[in-house]
């Protein structure tokens, strides 16, 4: 029969000895420098898009004018205008 081969056992150390703790670097003594605390910038306020208005009807404006004058006794002037404009 052929020789069967050997296995390397899990190397387990020494149960009775204590675990020793980490050395510590030297760079992990020091802190690092925070950086301050800075406000958030706000966020401008949305502007709402002026929206074309729509020529709407053109407004005509009429205006009456009537005047009433009496330059001597006994006579009577009477003046009518009559006024009609587009506004554009």
């Amino acid at each position: 029969m052929a020789k069967g081969k050997k296995r390397s056992s899990v190397g387990r150390g020494k149960s009775s000895v204590r675990g020793k703790s980490r050395k510590m670097s030297k760079a992990r003594g020091k802190t690092a420098k925070r950086t301050p605390a800075r406000a958030k910038p706000k966020r401008p306020a949305a502007t709402k898009k002026v929206r074309a208005m729509k020529p709407s009807a053109p407004s005509v404006e009429t205006v009456a004018v009537e005047v009433i004058e009496q330059p001597a006794p006994n006579v009577i002037t009477v003046t009518e205008v009559e006024e009609t404009r587009k506004a554009s």
